[in-house]
């Protein structure tokens, strides 16, 4: 899977969780100024989780403040092919 298809499906399941315009998942976009509280990222994550088949250790959970520290972590988890 590519960074970009990683993008497109993170960007469908935080708009799923959390009504965000499209504008605002740059990756540099903290997830606080898109309007992500604590309880949405928990949210998201769980569905990200099930999404991608992973399980994201709470470390990497909190360290995703942007947008494009969230694309990483994914990427990073995933299984290489």
């Amino acid at each position: 899977m590519t960074r970009g298809e990683i993008e497109e499906a993170l960007i469908g399941i935080v708009r799923n969780e959390k009504d965000v315009p499209a504008e605002l998942l740059r990756p540099e976009t903290p997830l606080a100024e898109a309007g992500i509280d604590s309880l949405d990222s928990l949210t998201i994550l769980f569905a990200i989780e099930e999404r991608f088949g992973i399980s994201i250790p709470d470390d990497r959970a909190r360290a995703m403040l942007t947008f494009g520290d969230m694309t990483t972590i994914v990427e990073d988890l995933l299984p290489r092919s």
